[in-house]
């Protein structure tokens, strides 16, 4: 059989062809792609800066402070005290709408102040909750070594804690049916440690009524009432974070007028028919 050149001429310009696609392919890469969706979680990050979530994260806060204000106020905890706070409470939340959304960082604060006010109105309030018959207590976290039947070295719960920050013994760190009561009391001790008392205003309130309320935990706890022990620190607890979220969001104590009503509209639209 005869060749010609003719009849290489168009396999040899095949394969070069081919040779500069490939290597332009590789040429045109680049060194690593990125992550499928990688591009779009980058341009969903925001600015670091400012308040996180911004204006939206802050309504939520104001919708949750708004609600918890409601629900407590429904039942709230006896006495002048508890009132005073719900009153306070109320005034971060008007502050915390006239800030947003113009200052959604105040606002956030305000709102977060809020709730921990209601938290620990809550916890006050479980406080004088009577056990229910036939519900026992459930078991206790692991997060300690097992109780002994009859307390630590049989000398039944240890003592509350000490003054100052971590007051508690090594030792007195067996659990038992006090022990989450201790833990809350201890946790309330090392905060008022590192907290000064703030000079006036809504911020002393909560600051008095927590020593108030976390002096009548121990008393509780001494009587061997573990559970009520335990609500009252936490509330306690709630009030001193209160002073932490007013001190940032810069609030001098004064008082704040009700927020404007909203502009009367022309009402709701009607519902959708009734499809029979």
């Amino acid at each position: 059989m005869r060749f010609t050149p003719g009849r290489l001429l168009a396999p040899a310009l095949f394969l070069a062809t081919g040779l500069m696609v490939v290597t332009g392919g590789a040429a045109g890469q680049p060194a690593k792609d990125k992550e499928p969706g990688k591009e779009k979680k980058d341009k969903d990050k925001g600015p670091k800066d400012g308040p996180k979530g911004g204006p939206e994260k802050g309504a939520k806060e104001l919708r949750k402070a708004f609600d918890g204000i409601t629900e407590i106020a429904q039942t709230a905890p006896a006495g002048k005290d508890a009132a005073r706070l719900l009153d306070h409470a109320k005034a971060f939340y008007r502050a915390a709408l006239n800030a947003h959304p113009d200052d959604p960082r105040r606002a956030g604060e305000l709102a977060l102040a809020v709730n921990d006010a209601v938290r620990g109105l809550e916890h006050l309030r479980r406080s004088s909750f009577q056990p229910v018959a036939g519900v026992p207590e459930p078991p206790l976290d692991r997060d300690g070594p097992p109780a002994p039947k009859d307390g630590p070295k049989g000398k039944g719960a240890p003592p509350p804690p000490k003054d100052g920050p971590k007051g508690r013994d090594d030792a007195q760190a067996e659990r038992g049916p006090w022990s989450p009561s201790l833990d809350a009391l201890t946790t309330v001790q090392d905060q008022f440690a590192g907290t000064d008392a703030p000079p006036k205003g809504a911020g002393r309130d909560f600051f008095d009524t927590a020593k108030i309320v976390y002096r009548q935990a121990r008393t509780a706890y001494e009587a061997g009432d573990y559970r009520k022990a335990a609500e009252l620190a936490r509330a306690a607890g709630a009030w001193l974070r209160v002073n932490e979220h007013l001190a940032r969001a810069e609030w001098d104590g004064a008082a704040v007028p009700p927020a404007a009503p909203e502009p009367k509209g022309k009402g709701a639209p009607p519902l959708p028919p009734i499809k029979e």
